[in-house]
This record gives C-alpha cells, structure tokens and sequence, in this order.
C-alpha cells in the first residue's frame, strides 16, 4: 500500500540506509554498482553518494544516451553523451536532481527556490520504505519505482530502479554496494569540457529560405543536409536523413514539444558534424519524424555549447566562432542561465516579472504559458485577444493572439510585441516555471550574440 509522503519530502526512511544502527555503519561514501537499461539500449552506470554533506552522482554509460547528472554541494550539473556538463538554473530542473540526492543521502538540502510542484513520496507501509516517488518538471512527470529492498555490505538499498518520464523509460539493477574510504576530490563535480571540436578563427554560413527561421547547411558524416539551428533544441536528424548518411540506429524512446503528446524517437551517433569551418565529433542525434518541412534535422545545445554564435536574420548569416571576442560582440548584454539545454532569461512582461527562455526553434513572437496567463488574467487585461492555434513536435495547442505593451529581456525592451497566450493544460505551452518563450518575431529585430560559455545572450542593433 502507499502512503503520501509530505510536501517536503520528510522521507520517513531513506532509500539508502544502514541495516544497524550506528557506529556500527559507519561508511561516508557509498557507490551503487548499476546494469541498466536506457531507452532500449543497455549499459552500465553507477550512484555515488556523500551520506555527510548529501553530494551525489549518478552516471549512465549506453552509447547515444548516456548522461550523468549531479549536486557538488553548490551547483546542480548534467552531463550529456558527449560529455559535455552544463550548470542548471531552472527552478524545477535544479529540484529534479536535489530530489534524487535527498532520496539516497538526507544531509542533501531541499531544493532552492523550491520547484514549482513539490514531489509525492509513496511507502510502502510495512517495511517503511520508500517504492515510489513522483516529481515534476515543469509540464511533465517524472516516476521512479524502486524494487525490494535487500542488505549488502551493511545498508539496505533496493535491488532495482525504474523510471518513466516524458523522454522515455530506464531501469538500473544494483549489482553490487560498495564503501569507499574516499573519492577523489572532483567526484561530484562537473567533469571539463571535452575536447571534440575545432575550428580556426570565424566561420559565416548563409541561412536558408526566407529568414523565419536560421536554417544552414551542414554535413553530417559528409553528407550535406539542411539544419534548423533551435537554442531550445538538441541534435536531431530525421528518419529519412538517417538513412542517407547509413547512421546506425538504436535504441527507442520519446521527445516532448509544444503539444502534450509525446512524439516516438531512437538514436544514432554521428562520426562527423560541420556547420561551415565549424566541427564537431562523436556526436549523439535523437532520429525522429520532423515532417515534411524543409530540414533534415535540427542542431542545438551541443553546437552552441562550443561555439559562440551571432545570428542575423535581417542579413540572413549565422557566424561562429570558437572566441565570442573573435565576433566582436556590442549591443546590450544579458545574463543567461539554463533551462535544462534552453537558454533562460530574467524578464518581464507589462511589468510582470520571471523568466523567459529564448528559442530561435520558433517562429512566433512571445508564447505566454498557460499557467502565468491564468495567474495575471492576461485575456481579459489584453483587450481585443483572438482564438488561435499553433502545432510542433507533441501536436497542436490552442490559445489567444492579442498584443502587450512591453516585453523585457533583461535591460532590452520590445515595445508592443505580439503574444499568444496558450491554453493547454499539458505539454510545453503549460510550463509554471517560466512567463514565456520568446522566437523569431522578437529575435530578429536584433542581431544575437550566444555565448553559452560566458552565460551571455546579446542583443545586437543589426547594421544597415
């Protein structure tokens, strides 16, 4: 049976805890020996924990879609499949991870600012252990199960994990425990920058079609394609582009977009990306269903994680460099964090303030989520709104059109823009923890200077 646990998480019993009491368990550190299968694919991974401090690690090692996420005691990180670590600052993707480490090591502090819903904890009752927890990231659910717990090596530690959310299904057996005497001092810190991509001095590429959207030709193992360059998306490549450049596909799992739906997706890995001068290696791609628009795929985060960008669709360029200064940046500075790999801005809407992700994925102007139009009643204070529906990856989604008064991207001011203000009750256009996404409409009144590196967006007055 199952009983909820408290809003704050007030776990009666860890999911990691000494079988006796203390001292006569006395380890500091604990690893979790894990076989695991992730979207299909199998590998090996691994849970660290500091029982004194709450620090925690947790690796996956499955080709295309390994990660590994973590808490150093100061910063939460993840880390994709290339290695590549990013700091998070959205609200809930920071409690996601705080979560996990409170479950395994209690010293852990909660989450801070708190996520915009708090987790459930189910028990099972007569053994006091935890066997099911259910977190939220913005929109979507995360739920992890845990097995029958077992003894090993004086802790009680479930013998398996399992957990769904809406990028699909993993699950871990605990193959062996083990108490190291100690860790090196960097074991729960972001691992550096990998070193998997060149390129000298400053590269111009043309954007494609007519400007809504930075569209570019790339290559991917040597053949050429079109990408949309999408600061809310990651490297994807469609079914049919796969098969041209003979990728070998793998594994199976789910994307979410704008609609509610999940959208179904396997994974490749790339040998060879260029983007101009611009390469990248190893690279993981999500394979999926795009459409019949006019791209082959879409490149994102990982391009932008190691390149600084302007991009200019009054002049139709995109130039990248290794070096923002190599670009000469001007124009009007603003501080940027990351909302899992979406740039996220501080900014205000008539006056209103939170956070605002930027996203050159889309060809709207402000997409106000549902959640912060319910709060502040922006149909009936935004005169004049007409019903209107949009569609993306995860389906269609409904909302109003009217226009604001004053859109702020930190000291950047957008008079009058136009907003769509969703609706839905589900999926991307209903996250609580952001006031809206920003696209194109906005974005190419300027010229932007992405440098995710320096956590610097800037908005540049194109030239004449």
């Amino acid at each position: 049976m199952l009983l909820a646990a408290t809003a704050a998480l007030a776990v009666t019993a860890p999911v990691l805890r000494p079988a006796t009491p203390a001292p006569a368990v006395s380890a500091r550190y604990v690893r979790l020996r894990l076989d695991v299968t992730t979207m299909g694919i199998a590998g090996r991974g691994e849970i660290l924990v500091d029982r004194a401090t709450g620090a925690f690690v947790r690796r996956f090692d499955a080709g295309p879609v390994s990660e590994r996420d973590g808490w150093d005691g100061t910063q939460v990180w993840h880390v994709d499949a290339t290695g590549m670590p990013r700091i998070e600052g959205n609200a809930d993707e920071r409690a996601l991870v705080l979560t996990w480490a409170r479950l395994f090591a209690p010293a852990a502090p909660a989450p801070s600012p708190p996520p915009s819903r708090a987790p459930e904890v189910g028990f099972d009752r007569a053994h006091d252990e935890p066997n099911a927890v259910t977190m939220h990231d913005g929109p979507w659910t995360e739920r992890v199960t845990f097995g029958a717990y077992v003894t090993e090596d004086g802790f009680v530690v479930p013998s398996s994990i399992g957990d769904v959310s809406q990028n699909g299904t993993w699950t871990a057996r605990v193959v062996a425990l083990e108490t190291p005497r100690s860790v090196p001092p960097a074991a729960f810190a972001p691992p550096p920058a990998p070193d998997d991509a060149t390129l000298h001095g400053v590269t111009t590429v043309p954007i494609a079609g007519d400007g809504s959207y930075p569209i570019v030709p790339v290559t991917v193992d040597g053949v050429p394609m079109r990408f949309l360059i999408d600061t809310g998306g990651q490297n994807a490549i469609t079914t049919q582009a796969a098969r041209r450049a003979h990728l070998d596909v793998v594994g199976s799992g789910t994307v979410s977009g704008v609609g509610s739906a999940l959208a179904p997706t396997a994974f490749a890995t790339v040998r060879d990306v260029r983007v101009g001068d611009a390469e990248m290696r190893a690279q993981p791609f999500y394979v999926l269903d795009l459409g019949n628009g006019p791209i082959d795929g879409i490149i994102g985060y990982e391009l932008l994680a190691r390149f600084s960008a302007r991009i200019d669709l009054q002049h139709a360029r995109v130039e990248l460099a290794r070096d923002t200064r190599a670009l000469t940046p001007g124009g009007v500075a603003v501080r940027m964090t990351l909302d899992d790999r979406q740039p996220q801005v501080d900014g205000a809407l008539d006056g209103i303030p939170g956070p605002m992700t930027i996203d050159t994925g889309s060809a709207g102007s402000v997409d106000v989520e549902s959640p912060f139009v319910a709060a502040h009643d922006l149909r009936a204070a935004l005169r004049g709104a007409v019903s209107a529906s949009a569609s993306g990856v995860g389906g269609a989604v409904h909302g109003w059109v009217a226009r604001a008064h004053e859109l702020r991207l930190g000291a950047v001011v957008v008079p009058a823009p136009a907003v769509f203000l969703s609706d839905e009750r589900a999926g991307g256009y209903a996250d609580p923890t952001i006031v809206a996404n920003v696209g194109n409409q906005v974005l190419r009144k300027f010229a932007v200077v992405l440098d995710y590196r320096d956590a610097t967006i800037r908005f540049e007055t194109p030239a004449p």
